[in-house]
C-alpha cells in the first residue's frame, strides 16, 4: 500500500521530537557530569588544603588562623562602622548632621520646607543629611536691622556658593563620615579582640566547657544561631528597606547634576521659582572662570617666553603677539641705551621709573638698593627681570583678602602650579566671618595649593580662632607673633588686632593696631634675622618701617593695589619695602569679579632676600595680565619714599600709586572696615 503524505510527515515530526529529546538528555548528562567533576575537584582542592594545613606547624597555624580572624574581624567592623558613621559638617551656611543608611538614597532633610534625594552611587550605602540651624552672632544683642541684612545677604551667597561648587560640601561631609566611620571600626575590633584574648586567658573550666558543650548539643546551637541571625534581621531589614520616594523631578534643573534629584514640600515651589536665576548664575561664573584660566595659562606662557620684561594681557585665551613684540623691542632698545649708565651709576644713582614701560626695562638692566644687602664696598646685585634667573631661588605666590570666593581661589591655585611656587602666602581675610560652616573656604584653598607647595597664612580681622584652627589641621603654618620658617624663607606676623563680623568691628584682643606692630618691630630686630613681615593691616607699616628690621612688609585689607613703597628704615639704615595688594570691593565674595583682582608672585634669593616680583591681574571682562618681573626700587639721596606702580598703566588699578609724600601705613578712614554698615558689594571690604 502506497504511503501518504501525511504519514510522511508524521514520520518526520516524530523522528525531529525523537532527535530533540535525545540531544536534551545528551546535554543534562553532560552538565551532570560536569558538575560531578567539578564538585570532585573542589573536594580534592579542600582535602588537599586540609592536609597540607595538618602538615604545617603548629605555630604557622596559628600565625595564619589569628591573620584570618583579624582580617574577617576587620571586615566586619569596618562594614558596621560604615553602616553607623554620622558626622558635623556644613551645607551652605547651615550647620548639618550627616548619617549613612542602608536604604540607597542621598536624602537631604530641610525640615519643613521638604525634602531633597536621589538615588545613591554608592549602590547599597545611602547617606542623609540633615538641615540645623544658621549659626548667629556670638553676641546677639549687637543685632540691628543692617548686620541682618547683611548677614542674610551672606547666606544667600552661601547657597549660590553650594550650587556652584557642591563637591567640595560633599568630600567634606564624606571625610567626615569615613572618620567617623574608621573610629567605629577601631572600636568595634577593638572590644572582639578584647573578648578573644579573654576567651584565650580564661581558664579551661568553666567557661570553656559551658560554652563547648552548649556549642555540641545540636538542638541549643540551632537555637543560639537563630536568635543572632534573628537579632542582624530585626536591624538591617528596616534600614535597608528603601523608603517611599517623595516629590518629583523638575524641569528647571535639566541639564545639571541634580537633574535627577526628586524635591518635595515648599522647597519644590522655591526650586522651581529661583532655580532658573540660580543656574543662568552658576553657568555665567563657570563660562567667566573658565576662560580666566584658559587666559591665565595662555599670558603666563607668553611672559615666560619674554623672560618677564614686559606686561603680557590674554583675552579670549590669545596674546596680542603684534603689540608685544613691539613693546619688547622698546624695552630692548631702552636696555641698550641705559645699560651703560645704569652700569656705571652707583647703587644711591640708580633712576627708578613707575612708568609702564620704563618699568619694564628697568626690570631688566636696574642695579638698585636690594631691601636686604649687607652694607659693602661691592656693587649691590641687581633686581628685576634677569636676576630671577640668576639669582631666583624661592617662589611664593601671595593671595589676600579672597572672602571665600571658590572660583578666585581655584585661580590662585593654577597660578601655584603655573609658577611652579615653593611657598603660598595668604595674607589673610580668607573667610567672611569666620563662622564654622566657612571651614569650606580653608578646605578650597587647601585643595587648590598643591600638595608639593608650603602654606603659610596670616588671620585677618574677617577670620577666626575657628579659621586659623582649621588652617593648622590642615598643614598650614599660622603666624602666631614668633618668627617662623616656611620653606626656607623666615615669616614674621600675627593676628589680626580687630575682629569683624555682620555686626560690626570690635577689638580682638587688649592689643590696638599701633601695639601689635610695635611688637613685631621688636621681635624683627632679635637674634633671628626676618625676611618677611605678613600681616593683614597695613596701619602697621609705619612702626614697623621705622622701628623694625625686617626688610619686606606684606600686607592687603584695603582691597587697593597700592603697588610697592619703599623707604630708609632708622632703625637698620637699610631699604625697607612693603606692598600692599588685594581685590577691588567688588571683586571677591561671589560671582565673576567686578574690579581688577590683584595676586602677586615673588622671588627670593638663597638668603632670602627679595629678588623681584610681578603682579597676576584678573580683569573684570576675564582677560588676565601677567606682569613684567619689577625691580626692588632702591633710594636716591634726599628722597624719603619711591613707590613702583605693579600695573603698566594707573587706571588699570583700583587705586593709583602712591606719591612719595604719602605714608605708606596711611589707610583713608572710608577704607576702614565695620566703620558703618555696608550693602553685599561692600561686604567684601577688608
Amino acid at each position: 500500500m502506497a504511503r501518504t503524505d501525511t504519514d510522511a510527515g508524521t514520520e518526520a515530526d516524530t523522528n525531529v521530537d525523537t532527535g530533540t529529546v535525545g540531544r536534551a538528555a545528551d546535554l543534562w548528562t553532560g552538565a551532570l557530569t560536569a558538575a560531578r567533576r567539578c564538585g570532585a575537584l573542589v573536594l580534592t582542592v579542600l582535602l588537599s588544603a586540609r592536609t597540607r594545613w595538618r602538615r604545617l606547624r603548629s605555630g604557622t597555624r596559628a600565625v595564619i588562623s589569628t591573620a584570618a580572624m583579624i582580617l574577617t574581624s576587620s571586615l566586619v567592623s569596618l562594614l558596621l562602622g560604615l553602616s553607623t558613621a554620622t558626622a558635623s559638617a556644613p551645607v551652605g551656611p547651615h550647620e548639618a548632621t550627616w548619617s549613612t543608611t542602608l536604604d540607597s538614597t542621598v536624602t537631604l532633610d530641610l525640615g519643613p520646607l521638604g525634602t531633597a534625594s536621589m538615588q545613591s552611587p554608592a549602590g547599597l550605602l545611602g547617606v542623609k543629611v540633615v538641615l540645623g540651624e544658621i549659626p548667629g552672632d556670638p553676641a546677639p544683642d549687637a543685632a540691628n536691622a543692617a548686620s541682618v541684612g547683611q548677614s542674610l545677604s551672606s547666606d544667600a551667597a552661601s547657597y549660590l556658593s553650594l550650587i556652584s561648587h557642591p563637591g567640595l560640601t560633599i568630600r567634606q561631609g564624606l571625610y567626615g563620615l569615613a572618620s567617623d566611620a574608621l573610629r567605629r571600626a577601631g572600636v568595634i575590633e577593638a572590644i572582639f579582640l578584647c573578648c578573644v584574648a579573654a576567651w584565650s586567658l580564661a581558664p579551661t573550666k568553666p567557661l570553656r566547657e559551658t560554652v563547648r558543650a552548649g556549642a555540641s548539643h545540636r538542638w541549643a546551637a540551632a537555637v543560639a544561631v537563630s536568635a543572632v541571625v534573628a537579632a542582624v534581621a530585626s536591624l538591617l531589614v528596616p534600614a535597608m528597606r528603601t523608603a517611599t520616594v517623595h516629590g518629583s523631578t523638575l524641569s528647571a534643573l535639566e541639564g545639571t547634576p541634580m537633574a535627577r534629584a526628586r524635591f518635595s514640600g515648599r522647597i519644590a515651589d522655591i526650586v522651581t521659582a529661583y532655580g532658573p536665576k540660580a543656574r543662568s548664575f552658576v553657568e555665567a561664573n563657570k563660562d567667566f572662570y573658565a576662560k580666566a584660566d584658559t587666559n591665565l595659562r595662555a599670558a603666563w606662557k607668553s611672559a615666560e617666553q619674554t623672560d618677564g620684561l614686559v606686561d603680557v594681557t590674554a583675552a579670549e585665551g590669545k596674546v596680542d603677539t603684534e603689540d608685544l613684540q613691539a613693546r619688547i623691542k622698546e624695552a630692548s632698545a631702552k636696555t641698550v641705551v641705559e645699560a651703560e649708565p645704569a652700569s656705571s651709576a652707583s647703587p644711591q644713582e640708580t633712576p627708578q621709573s613707575t612708568e609702564g614701560a620704563a618699568a619694564a626695562a628697568a626690570a631688566a638692566t636696574t642695579v638698585a638698593s636690594s631691601a636686604q644687602a649687607t652694607p659693602s664696598t661691592t656693587a649691590t646685585p641687581t633686581t628685576g627681570a634677569r636676576s630671577v634667573s640668576e639669582r631666583g631661588r624661592k617662589t611664593a605666590v601671595l593671595t589676600t583678602d579672597l572672602h571665600c570666593n571658590l572660583d578666585v581661589i581655584a585661580f590662585s591655585g593654577v597660578l601655584d602650579q603655573l609658577s611652579d611656587a615653593d611657598i603660598h602666602m595668604d595674607d589673610g581675610d580668607l573667610t567672611m566671618t569666620g563662622s564654622d560652616p566657612e571651614r569650606v573656604c580653608v578646605d578650597a584653598l587647601t585643595q587648590a595649593v598643591p600638595s608639593s607647595t608650603a602654606k603659610v597664612a596670616t588671620v585677618g580681622n574677617h577670620d577666626s580662632d575657628a579659621t586659623a584652627a582649621r588652617l593648622r589641621s590642615q598643614g598650614w603654618t599660622v603666624t602666631n607673633g614668633s618668627v617662623q620658617k616656611v620653606a626656607g624663607i623666615t615669616v614674621l606676623g600675627d593676628d589680626d588686632a580687630d575682629r569683624t563680623t555682620a555686626a560690626g568691628t570690635k577689638p580682638r584682643s587688649g592689643e590696638t593696631t599701633e601695639q601689635v606692630a610695635a611688637r613685631l618691630a621688636k621681635v624683627s630686630c632679635g637674634r633671628t634675622p626676618v625676611d618677611v613681615i605678613l600681616i593683614h593691616q597695613p596701619a602697621t607699616f609705619d612702626p614697623l618701617m621705622n622701628e623694625g628690621c625686617a626688610p619686606l612688609l606684606l600686607a592687603g585689607h584695603v582691597h587697593a593695589e597700592r603697588g610697592m613703597t619703599t623707604a630708609i628704615s632708622p632703625q637698620t639704615g637699610r631699604p625697607v619695602s612693603g606692598i600692599i595688594s588685594g581685590a577691588g570691593k567688588g571683586g571677591t565674595s561671589l560671582g565673576s569679579v567686578t574690579e581688577d583682582a590683584f595676586l602677586h608672585v615673588l622671588s627670593f634669593d638663597s638668603t632670602g632676600a627679595l629678588v623681584s616680583w610681578r603682579a597676576v591681574i584678573l580683569h573684570p571682562d576675564a582677560s588676565v595680565t601677567v606682569g613684567a618681573w619689577r625691580p626692588v626700587a632702591g633710594i636716591s639721596p634726599g628722597q624719603e619714599t619711591v613707590t613702583t606702580a605693579s600695573t603698566p598703566d594707573p587706571s588699570a588699578s583700583v587705586n593709583p600709586e602712591q606719591t612719595p609724600a604719602e605714608v605708606p601705613g596711611e589707610v583713608p578712614a572710608e577704607s576702614e572696615e565695620g566703620a558703618e554698615p555696608q550693602d553685599q558689594a561692600d561686604l567684601s571690604d577688608g
